[in-house]
């Protein structure tokens, strides 16, 4: 699950870097924290596209092919704020290259698995490995420049990043109209190997913090939590229906769940999810908005492809193409969105983009087993490109803006991590959809659809948590200013 949208969210967490260690050297970091962090996007891109032909070679049922998704997605979710304290720990640079080796060992063990179970373990080590990239890449980033430079230099990570997540669903669709799914994945390893090789080279020495404290116990909990909520919403969904095993799997995702809020509030402000963050109405506004609309748009990125190929047998090419509008709007438009929120205040762009992506799925209900891309499909595209352009852009900067500049950085990270989690849960609820093939798939993609729609009108009612006000720059080097 990728797109620039999350490339928008995740950027927030170089903006927030408060620390620049010097400019010099600064471009030899951006080309390696940029390189490393593709691999993120394009890995998420690729498996939209490669679903259909992993289940069908593989022989995969619908819970099988579930956790094809949230293998990666678990670690990412539950891990992502954890690694940034890891990094403080042992070295912002360290942990991202362990981060690159993590991730070419899952990229490997897809390609040449012989199994499912392999297959898994593959996907659940792209995900820890994408879990360590991201923050400490960003870090990095964010500590090469001064802040007068930083926006632009997280721009052009951003802009390299949405490329790279443009251009490789296009690149595996080829491959999987001439060749094996597994050409997808070992195409990374070169990747992977540039990307250890730069920034080995080019990303400078850091200076660990030895009193940086981990919370291994949220750690801990969040991945129970989340893992077994999915696993019983994922079996749920299956048809297995509430028995035992289901219930307690369910009872134990609660329980972790319950644990971490515990814990963490126990903690305070050593907390990777510190309570006091959640005292701001416009942060859990976010947050909830957050989880409300990405959980749709994951369920869109995952069953559109997955419908074009299965349902209406158009070329896996033509999937891979698909949402490249929807990098190229969200790219062109965002930056745009802050004057909207200049002129209309920080609510009412959020309203306009849940209720465009509401629009969207609705849209999506037309598309039938004769489906063509431009008549049927690329207007439900556009108008969710239009929509996440009006909303990521203004939410990151909400989010950095609601709390104090110390704390952006972890709200930020925590605004990222919802995301992937709301994206985790939607993925376990699509087990109805995946189980269908020929027309009977699209009975089940109408009412994910309508669902989604659903969601996506939870989260214009979530826009009215958040504080009323003007719309909040966020300037690195001075703090947030308000606009009049």
């Amino acid at each position: 699950m990728s797109s620039a949208s999350l490339i928008l969210t995740d950027g927030g967490l170089a903006l927030s870097e408060p620390k620049a260690v010097g400019a010099q050297g600064s471009t030899k970091v951006l080309a390696a924290s940029s390189l490393g962090s593709c691999l993120v996007f394009v890995s998420s891109a690729v498996i939209t596209v490669a679903l259909a032909a992993i289940g069908r070679d593989m022989r995969l049922s619908p819970l099988e092919l579930q956790w094809v998704m949230n293998a990666e997605l678990l670690p990412l979710a539950a891990l992502t704020l954890v690694a940034g304290a890891l990094g403080d720990r042992f070295g912002q640079k360290r942990i991202f290259l362990a981060g690159i080796v993590l991730f070419g060992l899952g990229a490997a063990a897809i390609g040449f698995t012989p199994s499912f179970a392999l297959l898994i373990v593959g996907r659940f080590l792209q995900g820890l490995g994408e879990a360590l990239i991201l923050p400490n890449g960003l870090s990095v980033l964010g500590q090469a420049f001064p802040a007068d430079k930083k926006a632009r230099a997280v721009g052009i990570w951003s802009a390299a990043a949405a490329v790279a997540s443009g251009v490789a669903p296009a690149i595996a669709g080829a491959i999987l109209d001439h060749g094996s799914w597994r050409t997808t994945f070992l195409m990374l390893l070169p990747v992977v190997a540039g990307a250890l090789a730069v920034g080995a080279v080019w990303i400078p020495k850091d200076s660990p913090t030895s009193q940086a404290r981990i919370d291994v116990g949220g750690a801990v909990l969040s991945t129970i939590g989340l893992g077994g909520l999915g696993a019983g919403l994922t079996s749920l969904t299956n048809g297995s229906g509430l028995n035992l095993c289901v219930l307690v799997t369910l009872i134990v995702g609660l329980g972790g769940l319950a644990g971490l809020i515990v814990t963490e509030w126990r903690l305070g402000d050593n907390a990777m999810l510190p309570p006091s963050l959640f005292a701001s109405r416009s942060v859990v506004g976010a947050n909830l908005f957050t989880a409300l609309l990405y959980g749709p748009f994951t369920v869109m990125l995952t069953l559109m492809p997955f419908v074009m190929i299965r349902g209406a047998h158009l070329p896996t090419l033509v999937a891979g193409l698909a949402f490249i509008p929807l990098q190229v709007l969200i790219t062109v438009v965002s930056p745009l969105a802050g004057a909207l929120c200049r002129q209309f205040g920080r609510r009412l762009p959020l309203f306009a983009g849940s209720a465009v992506v509401a629009l969207a799925c609705t849209m999506a209900l037309r598309i039938g087993p004769n489906a063509t891309y431009w008549v049927d499909i690329f207007p439900s595209i556009l108008l969710l490109s239009l929509g996440m352009s009006l909303a990521i852009a203004p939410l990151t900067t909400l989010v950095l803006t609601s709390v104090e500049p110390d704390r952006a950085g972890t709200a930020s990270g925590v605004n990222s991590a919802v995301s992937r989690a709301g994206s985790l849960v939607a993925i376990a609820l699509l087990g109805g959809v995946l189980q269908q093939g020929g027309p009977q798939l699209f009975s089940g993609f109408h009412m994910a659809m309508a669902v989604a729609a659903v969601a996506c009108v939870l989260a214009t009612l979530a826009v009215f948590v958040i504080e009323p006000g003007p719309h909040v720059d966020f300037i690195p080097r001075n703090g947030p200013v308000r606009c009049s």
